[in-house]
């Protein structure tokens, strides 16, 4: 064989093997592929509950499984999110309607014995005082209700300006006065005097405080205190709004802003009127860029938090 011959037959080898080896891969292509179809039909049929395993094939299909595991797992946590929020409405309407109905049933009962007018003139005030009490209830839950889903509805962001916390939450601890006469507290109240500026919506602010420091009055006074205090941490502002009441129970604590908890809390007969206060003041807080927290010991103290960005002196000079 001559050299020419050599070269011809090592050329014809090569071709040969490298028919062989584009032959294998392809047909080990085709059989991945007839796997891959297989295994995202048996997935498809589970209802997305199985995972691809292509861990004996080259790497590109072990690639692929590990990015189609990671999508399927991304839309199996949106589908079980969906059905978290679908039963949080369902529960959330079924738990409101049985908030309405109560104060409603006792509004109809007394309108009757209005109605057949065998009451004495002090005894028809006193009814009329109640139907109204009960009017006013109703009406706070229906409002609530309404703000909360506007609040979650609402896609755009919440106008922030500069404004004085130290004194948002001194005007709201003042529009509190008689509140705290009634319950016969006088509130430990830490706030510095001089100016403490972050980025919020004044109106909101006051929102929040209203919320939480009704929420101490109505669930924390047994503990005969309520403390308002405010701390700056780097460039947070927080308000802490702490009573000594009973508490709420460690397990609770992860689910007391969710609008799902207040709801159902609402119906304890020691916590009747709890209603959605805590969601909105979350809701409230987020859409300012703040955070919202809650720590309980029970029995001892338990401290409702929220902070706010706080504005730094060049921008607050230039403000």
């Amino acid at each position: 064989m001559n050299k020419m011959d050599a070269i011809w037959l090592s050329i014809a080898c090569l071709s040969l093997a490298l028919n062989v080896f584009l032959v294998c891969r392809l047909l080990s292509f085709k059989r991945g592929i007839g796997r891959l179809a297989g295994v995202l039909a048996d997935i498809r049929k589970s209802g997305f509950m199985r995972r691809a395993h292509l861990g004996f094939f080259n790497e590109p299909f072990k690639d692929l499984g590990t990015e189609l595991n990671a999508i399927m797992d991304e839309y199996q946590n949106i589908i079980e999110e969906n059905q978290r929020l679908e039963l949080s409405h369902k529960q959330l309407i079924a738990n409101i309607s049985h908030d309405i109905r109560t104060p409603l049933t006792s509004l109809m009962g007394y309108s009757e014995v209005l109605k057949d007018q065998g009451c004495s003139p002090e005894e028809q005030r006193e009814y009329l005082e109640i139907i109204y009490a009960k009017a006013v209830s109703i009406n706070r839950m229906i409002d609530e209700f309404f703000d909360l889903a506007k609040l979650e509805a609402e896609d755009t962001a919440m106008e922030l300006t500069p404004v004085n916390l130290a004194e948002i939450v001194q005007e709201s601890l003042a529009s509190f006065y008689q509140d705290f006469i009634q319950a016969s507290v006088t509130p430990a109240v830490s706030i510095p005097d001089e100016k403490i500026v972050v980025w919020g919506n004044h109106a909101a602010i006051d929102r929040v405080l209203n919320n939480l420091i009704s929420n101490a009055l109505k669930y924390g006074l047994d503990g005969g205190a309520l403390e308002v205090s405010m701390r700056e941490e780097e460039n947070r502002v927080w308000v802490d709004v702490l009573d000594r009441g009973r508490g709420i129970p460690a397990y609770e604590l992860p689910r007391v802003f969710d609008r799902l908890y207040t709801a159902e809390v609402s119906r304890n007969a020691g916590m009747r009127g709890a209603g959605l206060g805590l969601a909105i003041a979350r809701q409230l807080v987020e859409k300012q860029g703040g955070e919202i927290t809650a720590q309980s010991t029970p029995g001892e103290r338990t401290v409702f938090s929220f902070c706010l960005n706080k504005v730094s002196e060049q921008s607050a000079t230039h403000e």
